[in-house]
């Protein structure tokens, strides 16, 4: 379903580390555009690529690594520490050895076979986040992401936010968060998954009846 690799198991699996950082570059670098400074051709890594990060894959059938999240402790420097600190204008980012923060969370879209993989493999990516979390004492989230997908995380997390959106260039608008990691959570998920393909024809539906209407 996904694989979790800790900081402690990171030599076990320096191949699947290898593939998503290679997958990570094809999305983030070739397809949504950012420059990252210090990444070399076809693979992408910042400073918060560390001893300290934990990861969670998730692999097709084939093997391929075809999402991933990184998870690192806020007790050390990370992103919305160093990078962000100025989008968390409502309250401080949170600190402590219960609170990790979730940055590159990335599937490869151009890998499924359809919307209902999709989902299935975003929904895969958040139960491991969510296991890995609950295995080690971390209660809380903290992230920054496009408003889109934190309007998506409060049906399964407890969110609140850190600062205010901020509109980036393009269409995006950006927002610190923070969120609660408990059994519920993993609940909510799991009901998720079993229910995918109600849950994405449901979302669809809007999609196809506005495509009919203008067909006609």
């Amino acid at each position: 379903m996904f694989k979790i690799i800790s900081p402690g198991s990171r030599s076990q699996h320096a191949g699947l580390i290898q593939a998503m950082h290679e997958m990570r570059h094809r999305v983030v670098v070739c397809e949504w555009g950012w420059e990252i400074p210090g990444s070399r051709a076809g693979f992408e890594a910042d400073q918060f690529d560390t001893d300290e990060t934990a990861y969670v894959l998730v692999q097709n059938e084939d093997g391929e690594v075809v999402a991933c999240v990184r998870l690192n402790p806020t007790t050390q420097p990370h992103m919305l520490s160093d990078l962000f600190a100025d989008y968390c204008d409502l309250q401080p980012w949170p600190v402590g050895p219960d609170v990790w923060e979730c940055s590159r969370y990335v599937t490869e879209r151009s890998k499924f076979r359809d919307p209902v993989e999709d989902f299935e493999v975003r929904c895969r990516l958040g139960i491991g986040l969510t296991v890995y979390c609950i295995d080690h004492g971390i209660t809380r989230l903290s992230w920054l992401t496009h408003q889109k997908f934190y309007n998506l995380v409060q049906k399964v997390w407890r969110t609140e936010p850190l600062g205010l959106p901020r509109r980036s260039e393009g269409d995006w608008a950006w927002i610190a968060a923070v969120s609660q990691i408990d059994l519920a959570t993993l609940d909510r998920q799991l009901d998720r998954l079993r229910n995918a393909e109600a849950i994405v024809a449901a979302y669809m539906a809007p999609k196809i009846a506005a495509q009919f209407e203008r067909a006609v």
